[in-house]
């Protein structure tokens, strides 16, 4: 009866491994680490935004700058109209839904109960926007994250799709891949040929 010793499962960080199995262990344990601590945040963002109703949106435009500038992700907090004051960023909805737009409040009047009629202007525009917005609710500035937008715009084409699916499958691939194991499993078949 022959019997088998337990074999220590081999790490890349040992310094007896090939400097190649090291550096790959490295540069995994780094990227899935980094991927972890990426994927924590946006679950924790998502999280306080559904907790404290806030709104992101993406800065396509150069009206806000410096303040804002373009690129930056905008996080807004819905509120009603009669809650903002001149001098606030707001966020609203253009007329005929075109689309949202985020300036400074030069004005308000309610035009009836819960119905204000909002003047705007980009802090970068010599003059107030064509014309006023009808709202009973707005997005007001919480804060903004610049360059983040570009992200969010990015991943709304179709190329910044295929972009975030190549990533991804690298980040299996990465996880699936482990230098430990696949180092063990190369030497278990050299011992197994050595004593065959």
């Amino acid at each position: 009866m022959t019997t088998r010793r337990a074999s220590r499962r081999p790490s890349v960080a040992d310094p007896s491994a090939p400097l190649g199995w090291r550096v790959f262990g490295m540069l995994r344990s780094g990227i899935l680490s980094l991927a972890a601590v990426i994927g924590a945040v946006c679950i924790v963002a998502f999280v306080a935004a559904l907790a404290f109703n806030v709104r992101p949106v993406a800065v396509i435009s150069g009206s806000m700058e410096p303040q804002i500038p373009v690129g930056a992700m905008v996080f807004t907090r819905t509120v009603p109209a009669g809650d903002v004051s001149p001098g606030d960023i707001v966020t609203v909805q253009r007329p005929r839904n075109l689309g949202l737009v985020t300036h400074r409040l030069v004005s308000s009047v309610e035009r009836e109960p819960g119905v204000y009629e909002f003047v705007l202007r980009g802090d970068a525009n010599d003059t107030d926007d064509p014309q006023p917005y009808a709202v009973s609710t707005v997005g007001q500035y919480v804060l903004h994250v610049p360059l983040l937008g570009y992200l969010t715009i990015g991943l709304q084409s179709s190329s910044g799709l295929f972009i975030a699916g190549g990533i991804a499958l690298v980040l299996v691939a990465l996880f699936l891949l482990d230098p430990a194991r696949l180092r063990g499993s190369a030497q278990t078949r050299e011992t197994e040929e050595e004593s065959a």
